[in-house]
């Protein structure tokens, strides 16, 4: 017996198909003018000297940035006038000065025939790390590699919005984390490292990180097993830069989304310059010394930078 219906039900699905695969739109490649701004870039890092890198907004398409060699660049510090950078090379100008916590720091630049570009940022002091303590063998991920993990306790200041990174390295190459569980590392939303202190309430707080060693990634049970050497690092990020980061894997993110990530919206990325782009940003940091993991908890100290 022949079901007509089905067959025309089979028909009308083949056609809807075939009229989608031939949709064809033209997607935009011509683009209006766009006026030139200046691009200023300066993440400030305690006890080191101050760059900022000068360069113009172009059109889509350009392959090299148009950089800026004739600006003036300023530095002021809490508001007062400190210097006028020296230019180097290729946009780049440079200060005298090095950067210190606890101020303001504003750059200023002037670019012939451009509206001035400004933009301030504040750099709070290193945190302040109490304990911390390395476990080498954490746990095993879905396919039974071993993960380690770092549980630190820092002191934060319930007075004022405080804005955090943490890191490790090894071998100069920054570490991959996994298994985020941590409620303010969550509340960000995001699988990163960078944090603020919205949720913390009392004057200091622990929090456990669980990364991939380069060296453990083996299924062993071996007592002997070796681990790669680290460095954890935590750095008191200023709030632009806090906002540049979030924003900046938002963006990468967008730009080059996985197949399987379904849709993902492009996100701009996070300026703080005023008649301009780019960011200025800083942070100060706390290093521990060198980690030498192994079978049991290890306790350790650290020291500021």
């Amino acid at each position: 017996m022949i079901c007509f219906p089905h067959c025309i039900n089979k028909y009308w699905i083949l056609l809807v198909l075939l009229i989608g695969m031939s949709c064809r739109k033209l997607v935009q490649d011509e683009f209006s003018y766009y006026p030139q701004l200046p691009v200023v870039n300066c993440i400030l890092k305690t006890d080191s000297a101050i760059l900022v890198h000068v360069s113009l907004t172009d059109k889509i398409g350009k392959n090299e940035v148009p950089v800026v060699n004739n600006a003036e660049v300023s530095l002021y510090i809490d508001e007062e006038f400190i210097e006028t950078l020296s230019f180097t090379h290729n946009g780049l100008y440079r200060s005298s000065n090095q950067v210190f916590p606890d101020h303001k720091y504003s750059i200023n630049v002037r670019i012939p025939g451009l509206e001035p570009a400004e933009a301030s940022t504040f750099i709070t002091s290193p945190p302040v790390i109490t304990e911390i303590n390395h476990s080498a063998y954490a746990g095993r991920d879905e396919e039974g590699y071993i993960y380690s993990s770092i549980t630190f306790t820092f002191i934060d200041d319930p007075e004022q919005d405080d804005y955090y990174r943490a890191l490790i390295a090894y071998g100069g190459t920054a570490d991959e984390f996994l298994y985020i569980t941590d409620p303010v590392l969550l509340n960000e939303g995001l699988p990163l490292t960078i944090f603020s202190d919205e949720l913390i309430e009392d004057g200091q707080y622990t929090m456990t990180l669980n990364y991939r060693n380069n060296e453990s990634r083996t299924i062993t049970d071996q007592p002997d097993h070796t681990f790669s050497p680290i460095v954890f690092e935590l750095q008191s990020i200023s709030y632009d830069y806090y906002e540049y980061l979030k924003h900046l894997y938002l963006y990468e993110t967008g730009r080059y989304p996985s197949i399987l990530g379904g849709v993902v919206t492009t996100s701009q990325l996070y300026s703080n310059v005023n008649n301009g782009f780019g960011i200025v940003g800083g942070y100060s940091s706390t290093l521990t010394d060198t980690i030498f993991p192994g079978p049991l908890t290890n306790k350790i100290g650290n020291e500021s930078k």
